[in-house]
Order: structure tokens, then C-alpha cells, then sequence
């Protein structure tokens, strides 16, 4: 009995050594651990470059809340900026702020109803906005004039945008026919002259053996077919010759660098003279000079028009007072020195 008890306490003894028993000590534990990504956290993805259709598209889920603003330097519907910045990490139901941009900020078509062309061009210009010419008869509106807009006055527009601009041709009329002045008296010129809808610019020559206020000579040949409102010089013998102050007004053109024939024509108050018209090559040209004589106050301008490109803009323009002596010159700093280039571009 002793000996079978000595024999079960030594299985004993062996099972509870085999049981990993360390002298107390209890077994190591593993240290590993697992890492679950956090299935509601995203990226914040990167729009720069799309258009806010596109980032609606691509991303339809996330929450995006978007911002409209004009911008000149985006075109329109492009992305601005976002926030947060892309690839930050956020919940996914956060919200994206995204800016979009309008295009450039809108400009109002100025109402340029009855106005001159030639002034109107000038204007549009400066809003940064392009110009376009229709002609049309009109029975109301004077010749050169503006008779509406497309888009019309008030419109709001982005800067670049076209303005078609309605110009009068005056209503629908005959030919003109430069009538014969050579002998006649002034007062008898200007009737006719008025009769044929043409304005005269009168000088003086003292050393004609004609009567005083006879119609020497004429800038432009009697029978030659003429527009409406055309004006012409004419020269008138007689004593008042001293009366007409003359000056002239000279115009210095910088050295471009640039090459082409343009198209120079004369204004005085707003009418051409067409015998002064002339084509110069503005590589050999450095100075334009203009003789000019009255008695009263007229304003002279100078427009030039590209043969390269088709497009005319405005050179220079003075304001002459022929009633003092000698004579005053005002040009309003309306020398544009840059025309040349702008019209080649």
C-alpha cells in the first residue's frame, strides 16, 4: 500500500512539471497586437485643375460645399482653392470647401448711343473690351454716330467680350458731286456748299488779282463723287488774308522697331479731310506735320488704320484757338505713342 502511494505521487510531481511549472514563475505573454484602419477616415483628394462639374463626378459622396468668386487669373467653373489642402487626412463625412471661380470680374457696357465712332472705339478700349462696327442707314442718327450696342447699355460683361457697336450711315442718299466753288463768292461757296451737305474750311490768299472774297482755288476737284459731311478747304482772295493765323502741329513718332504701311486720315472737328489722307511705312517714319490755318477754335485729330491688320485706333488730337496770336495748342495728352504696335497686335 505504501509503495503504490509513493508511485502516484511521483506521476504527480512529473504531470505538474510537464505543465510548464517554472518555479512560480508564470509563462511569457505574446506582446503582438493588431491595427485595424479607421474605416471612416479619408484622404482629402486634390481638385486643383478640374472644373467644379468634373469634382461633382468624381467625387459624389464626399461632402463638398462649394464657393463662387470672380477671378481674373481662372476661367470660368475652375477650381480656386480647396480646404482642407489635399491629401489631409478627415472623417469622410467632414466638409470640403472648395472655391470656384466666375471668370473675370463683369464690366457695364457704357450707354454709347449718338456718340462718334472714332471717341466710342477709344472708350471701349479702355474698359478691356473689344470693339466690332455694323453699319446701317438711319434716318435719326447723324452719320459715324452709334445707333445701339450688342450687348446694349448697362449690360454686364466679362472683360475680353466683344461690343458690336451699330454705326449710321446717315439715311439713304445719292451720290455727292464735289460741285465747282472756283470764282464764286465765299457767301455763295458756303450756300452751295451747304446745299451738297459739304463743309468748307476757308484761307486766305492776298496775292490773288481776284476780288476780295472770290473762291481762288478748292482741296478737292470739281465732279469728284464725295461722302456726306465731307469737308474741303477752300481759298478765298482778298484782304482778310491776315485775318487766317497759321500754325502747325507736329507730331514726333518714337522708334518702334516695327515694320507696315498705315493708313493716316485728318479730322478737323470730327470730319475727314480726304485730300490730306496719305499711307506711310512707320519704319521710315519719325515726324507727321500738319499745316493749319483759321480764325476761330477746332479741333484736329490724326486716326490711323493698320493695312496689315484692318484695325484703326486714334494717334493724336489738339485743340487749336486761332483767335489769339499767335495761335494756342492744347493736345489733352491724347498722344498715344503705343497705337502702332496695339494695331499690329
Amino acid at each position: 500500500m505504501k509503495k503504490t502511494s509513493a508511485i502516484v505521487l511521483t506521476a504527480l510531481l512529473l504531470a505538474f512539471c510537464a505543465c510548464g511549472c517554472d518555479n512560480g514563475k508564470k509563462p511569457a505573454e505574446s506582446t503582438t497586437t493588431a491595427v485595424t484602419a479607421d474605416p471612416n477616415s479619408i484622404e482629402v483628394p486634390d481638385f486643383s485643375g478640374l472644373t467644379r462639374v468634373q469634382v461633382e463626378m468624381k467625387y459624389p459622396k464626399l461632402n463638398i460645399v462649394f464657393n463662387e468668386s470672380y477671378n481674373d487669373d481662372f476661367d470660368e467653373d475652375a477650381v480656386i482653392s480647396q480646404s482642407p489642402e489635399a491629401g489631409t487626412k478627415i472623417n469622410k463625412t467632414d466638409e470640403i470647401t472648395v472655391d470656384i471661380s466666375l471668370g473675370g470680374k463683369l464690366i457695364e457696357v457704357d450707354d454709347y448711343s449718338g456718340r462718334n465712332i472714332e471717341d466710342v472705339k477709344t472708350l471701349i478700349e479702355k474698359q478691356g473690351l473689344v470693339w466690332d462696327i455694323v453699319y446701317n442707314e438711319s434716318d435719326s442718327v447723324p452719320r459715324n454716330c452709334v445707333v445701339k450696342t450688342s450687348p446694349g447699355a448697362r449690360s454686364m460683361v466679362e472683360k475680353g467680350s466683344t461690343v458690336i457697336c451699330y454705326v449710321s450711315i446717315g439715311s439713304a442718299v445719292q451720290e455727292i458731286h464735289m460741285p465747282d466753288l472756283v470764282g464764286m463768292t465765299i457767301e455763295d461757296a458756303t450756300k452751295v456748299a451747304s446745299e451738297n451737305n459739304i463743309s468748307l474750311t476757308i484761307s486766305y490768299d492776298d496775292t490773288s488779282s481776284l476780288e476780295p472774297g472770290t473762291v481762288v482755288s478748292q482741296g478737292i476737284d470739281p465732279d469728284k463723287v464725295v461722302e456726306p459731311d465731307t469737308r474741303v478747304e477752300v481759298m478765298i482772295a482778298g484782304e482778310n488774308a491776315s485775318a487766317a493765323k497759321k500754325t502747325s502741329i507736329t507730331v514726333n513718332i518714337p522708334d518702334t522697331g516695327l515694320e507696315g504701311e498705315f493708313e493716316l486720315k485728318y479730322y478737323v472737328d470730327g470730319t475727314l479731310i480726304p485730300e490730306k489722307t496719305e499711307v506711310k511705312e512707320i519704319s521710315l517714319t519719325r515726324k507727321i506735320e500738319w499745316e493749319v490755318a483759321d480764325t476761330d477754335v477746332h479741333t484736329y485729330s490724326i486716326m490711323v488704320t493698320s493695312l496689315t491688320t484692318g484695325k484703326s485706333g486714334k494717334l493724336y488730337e489738339m485743340e487749336v484757338d486761332f483767335t489769339v496770336d499767335p495761335p494756342t495748342k492744347n493736345h489733352h495728352d491724347t498722344f498715344n505713342g503705343s497705337i502702332f504696335k496695339e494695331l499690329l497686335s
